[in-house]
């Protein structure tokens, strides 16, 4: 945990300035799914921005742009946004929606996206006159699979549970049950303790 923390504060140590009353801008791109790290066609993805100032001054006149192949995924929502002002110790969020849209062939049984980042603007003062462009932390590379691998992958596999549990009950049980049955008729001895 601290690992990944020192290495994106390294990837933005570049924003960081040198006047300990300006802004420090962390700017961070997350995605979520229902079962992490695991993409599938029609299964949405929500997306995080975060711009954390960890900074005692402000910025202004943030501006955000996450722009996603349309020709691959439907998007709810905006992939851009505006924000007036951050203050120091401030975390602001924008959040979106992205499906990927992909028909599975024998060529091409997956989708694969490369990890981009989402770009951010902003300036260190109100007039807008410095202005500063970063790159959020890079989303990993999407494995996108067809809908039928992600539910054939996710599936609870009820019905071959249940033959392996029986399966097993049977060959646990069923030779202790043949040995009572044939001792009972007098086929085998029973054991018994030294004692008796």
């Amino acid at each position: 945990m601290s690992f990944s923390i020192l290495l994106l504060i390294s990837m933005v140590s570049h924003l960081i300035p040198v006047d300990a009353s300006e802004a420090k801008i962390i700017f961070r791109k997350s995605l979520h799914t229902e079962i992490p790290y695991t993409y599938a066609a029609d299964f949405p993805i929500n997306i995080t921005l975060g711009i954390h100032n960890i900074g005692t001054g402000s910025a202004y006149n943030l501006k955000t742009s996450d722009p996603w192949p349309r020709q691959y995924f439907e998007i709810d929502g905006e992939t851009e946004a505006e924000f007036a002002e951050i203050k120091g110790g401030e975390t602001l969020e924008h959040n979106f929606t992205v499906t990927p849209k992909f028909d599975a062939t024998p060529e091409k049984p997956l989708l694969y996206v490369r990890g981009f980042s989402a770009e951010l603007s902003f300036s260190r003062d109100e007039e807008g006159e410095d202005q500063t462009k970063a790159l959020s932390t890079q989303m990993r590379d999407l494995l996108v699979r067809s809908k039928e691998d992600y539910i054939r992958f996710t599936a609870k596999h009820n019905t071959e549970w249940a033959v392996f549990g029986l399966g097993t009950t049977a060959a646990v049980f069923g030779p202790l049950v043949a040995y009572i049955m044939v001792s009972k008729q007098g086929g085998l001895p029973i054991p018994r303790s030294k004692k008796d």
